[in-house]
């Protein structure tokens, strides 16, 4: 049942599994569906508590069509009473993603939380709509945390995992663990070389901003040889470190030993204007009618107790910089020399700031193309937040660090992709390009936008200081 609150359960540590199953075709449905059972049972042979399987394991991610359960394959009811079964024969907690059929008749993509004798505790349908995820499902409407043996627990999919409010809300709901069934899909030239960011880095903020356990359980291989699987299940721990790490193309099992403690996220007080438009409700971003502005950007990466090189920064404004950030810089000079950028709308933010998603998400859905993060606290997963930032808001962020920080100050993309970079340890700069048509138009994949799928009348997010907490510095 869901819970609105924290259930009060003393200190314990769980045994969490991730199986990271072999994508199956729909035409294979009924092999996907032993493989299912086979990985609760070996999950319970590894000494595992809880067990997560991944997006749509039964039948398939890659449906092609709205009522797949015509064909001769077991029903949803079918495969989940095997589940049933097999989770009560095994005593195991099992955790999985499937293409089920609502009360409506509609096929949803649900995440559904099966206990050790069997009972179906509750479900989850998957909110944040991918891609082609619209053809044949229809979207969630509701953010559960979930009253298990293990105290309250949280479930998102895949793509939820790059809206931070998602997360946010399960946090905020009580939850101390998410269960991530994913899918998550990539490219890349080998399978070892596919490419995702929340596999990459933002699963790990996303842990390590709400101060909570992740785990997700991913699929491998490929789905009718045009859908591409990254791989790397994982389990990460709410400091956003790795505690277990699958590889990206062999069907396997990884544990860890997870201890229950209350989720503290990281707390960032917002102003009026922000809060309000973190509570608007979303619109589409249009394909802008004219050619937005192109501008350069000139970073200069500072020493932290030494006057800037005056010839370097001219060598920079030589390159074509409209505007040059020192990254020694006053808030109030950086915002000065922001104001030669043309059309292009920026904001400055500074020390811990960025550490919270809700700054970054409310300037950008006031229109910012360009965040700027100034004397950042040099704490751990310092780029990878950054990068999170960019990529799930689609803006550009420049990150500026000083000379003397392991982190190079850099500018990062709206895919979350590193575009230019100082050279990390040394005084130095670069000049790169904010192509602010990547900022406005918003749209991630064909039919899938950043902001389009936001609920805001859903979310919550941390109220006090009393539940947060301050960033790790170094």
């Amino acid at each position: 049942m869901a819970t609105r609150a924290a259930t009060r359960v003393r200190a314990i540590t769980v045994r969490v599994a991730c199986a990271q199953l072999r994508a199956r075709p729909l035409s294979e449905a009924r092999l996907a569906l032993r493989e299912i059972l086979d990985a609760i049972k070996n999950a319970k042979r590894l000494g595992a508590d809880l067990l997560v399987l991944p997006e749509c394991s039964y039948p398939a991610y890659v449906l092609l069509e709205r009522q797949p359960y015509r064909r001769r394959i077991p029903s949803d009811t079918q495969a989940l009473a095997a589940v049933q079964r097999q989770a009560a024969r095994s005593r195991i907690d099992v955790c999985i993603g499937i293409a089920r059929r609502g009360s409506n008749g509609l096929l949803r993509n649900e995440a559904v939380y099966i206990d050790a004798r069997g009972r179906v505790v509750g479900s989850y349908a998957k909110c944040r709509l991918w891609n082609f995820d619209r053809e044949w499902f229809a979207r969630g409407d509701a953010l559960p945390v979930l009253d298990t043996r293990f105290g309250p627990l949280g479930m998102m999919i895949c793509a939820d995992g790059r809206n931070p409010e998602i997360a946010r809300t399960l946090v905020t709901g009580g939850a101390w663990m998410i269960l991530d069934p994913t899918a998550w899909v990539g490219t890349g030239p080998s399978r070892d070389a596919i490419r995702n960011p929340q596999v990459d880095y933002a699963l790990r903020v996303r842990a390590a901003e709400n101060g909570t356990w992740i785990a997700a359980a991913d699929k491998c291989g490929s789905e009718l040889t045009s859908v591409h699987y990254a791989g790397k299940s994982q389990i990460v721990t709410p400091a956003g470190d790795v505690a277990a790490l699958a590889d990206a193309d062999t069907p396997q099992i990884i544990t860890a030993d997870v201890c229950k403690q209350r989720a503290r996220p990281v707390f960032v007080p917002l102003s009026r204007a922000d809060t309000a438009v973190l509570r608007a409700a979303p619109r589409a971003k249009k394909t802008p009618g004219r050619v937005p502005p192109r501008v350069w950007v000139g970073v200069y990466q500072s020493a932290p107790d030494a006057k800037d090189d005056a010839l370097a920064l001219a060598a920079i404004r030589a390159q074509g910089a409209h505007a040059l950030i020192q990254t020694n810089m006053l808030a109030r000079v950086a915002h000065r020399a922001l104001h030669a950028l043309r059309g292009v709308h920026s904001r400055i933010f500074e020390g811990q700031a960025l550490f919270a998603p809700e700054p970054a998400r409310a300037a950008a859905l006031q229109g910012v193309d360009l965040v700027v993060w100034l004397h950042p606290a040099p704490a751990g997963l310092l780029v990878e937040t950054a990068r999170t930032r960019a990529m799930e808001n689609r803006t550009f962020v420049a990150l500026c660090t000083l000379a003397d920080q392991p982190e190079a100050a850099c500018l990062i993309g709206p895919d979350g992709n590193i575009v230019a970079s100082a050279l990390a340890g040394t005084p130095s700069g670069f000049v790169a390009v904010v192509d602010t048509i990547m900022t406005r138009r918003k749209e991630v994949v064909p039919g899938t936008q950043t902001f389009a799928d936001r609920m805001p009348h859903l979310y919550r997010t941390p109220a006090s200081p009393r539940r947060t907490r301050k960033v790790r510095v170094r």
